[in-house]
């Protein structure tokens, strides 16, 4: 089985954490905090890349282990929370939800007769099977979040000439708002410290035989074949490679460059980081 993973910065600091074996891909996209909070490691760079890191690096060291994914995700998470507190000495309860960072996930683990998938957040899981069926799994109501702010805030720029981090300003309180509904009933799940979106995450298994190829992308790269249209997404699944992916990011990071004021593309920023994994069965 062939597997690479490949992540690129589109940010001051990455926020992303991809990993990829024989076994399994992780993928994690960090989420910084919207209110002050203090680091809680001098070792990286934001709390959102601590988090994403952290966690991923626990979560791969668990499964080659051998851990059962559902024990190596809690445990990854719990020990996370264990050093935020630490840290801060707070409470997680204490602490303001939006100070707090989260992240998504996209988790594939291949077994002797199945290929299960984990995924929270907005990170797709995209398999692809030997039918030629191309399986998509995201969540859709955080992308529908999402697109209503873009679409806020393309109406109130409308004929001002402002600049992307004062388009972002007139949105603020409708992304506040968005992620105070981070693993509510009603709101949307994902990865942070509490480990409350856990339970919520979407599984889904297939059996081995009829897969293809299965990948993890950070919606900043999946964005190259879904708003940028750069590649027909079935084609390049079966048969990318690390190059492949490092050729597209490139397309795509002059796309964005050429669009710099996100007139052609609206979006919320230039561009974000980008990352995936790909388990070639």
């Amino acid at each position: 089985m062939r597997h690479f993973s490949l992540t690129d910065r589109g940010n001051a600091a990455n926020e992303d954490f991809t990993f990829s074996t024989e076994r399994f891909g992780v993928l994690i996209d960090g989420a910084t905090g919207l209110a002050p909070l203090p680091p809680v490691s001098t070792d990286f760079a934001t709390n959102a890349q601590w988090f994403a890191r952290s966690t991923g690096a626990r979560l791969c060291r668990a499964l080659e282990a051998g851990a059962p994914p559902e024990q190596a995700l809690v445990d990854a998470v719990g020990a996370a929370r264990a050093e935020l507190e630490a840290a801060l000495g707070r409470s997680l309860d204490e602490l303001d939800s939006v100070a707090v960072p989260s992240a998504t996930l996209a988790l594939a683990v291949v077994g002797e007769k199945n290929v299960e998938l984990w995924g929270l957040g907005d990170s797709p899981l995209v398999v692809l099977t030997r039918s030629g069926e191309l399986i998509v799994s995201t969540d859709e109501a955080l992308e529908s979040l999402d697109a209503r702010v873009v679409e806020l805030m393309l109406e109130r720029s409308a004929g001002r000439d402002l600049t992307v981090a004062e388009r972002r300003a007139l949105v603020r309180d409708e992304v506040l708002a968005n992620r105070r509904l981070r693993n509510t009933p009603g709101g949307y799940w994902c990865l942070d410290p509490s480990g409350a979106g856990l339970s919520h995450a979407r599984r889904l298994t297939l059996p081995r035989a009829d897969v293809v190829a299965v990948a993890g992308m950070s919606d900043g790269l999946f964005r190259a074949f879904g708003q940028y249209g750069l590649a027909p997404l079935a084609a390049w699944m079966r048969d990318a490679t690390y190059f492949s992916a490092l050729e597209l990011c490139d397309r795509m990071r002059a796309l964005e460059a050429s669009d710099a004021q996100l007139a052609r593309f609206p979006r919320m920023k230039v561009g974000d980081d980008a990352s995936l994994f790909r388990l070639g069965l």
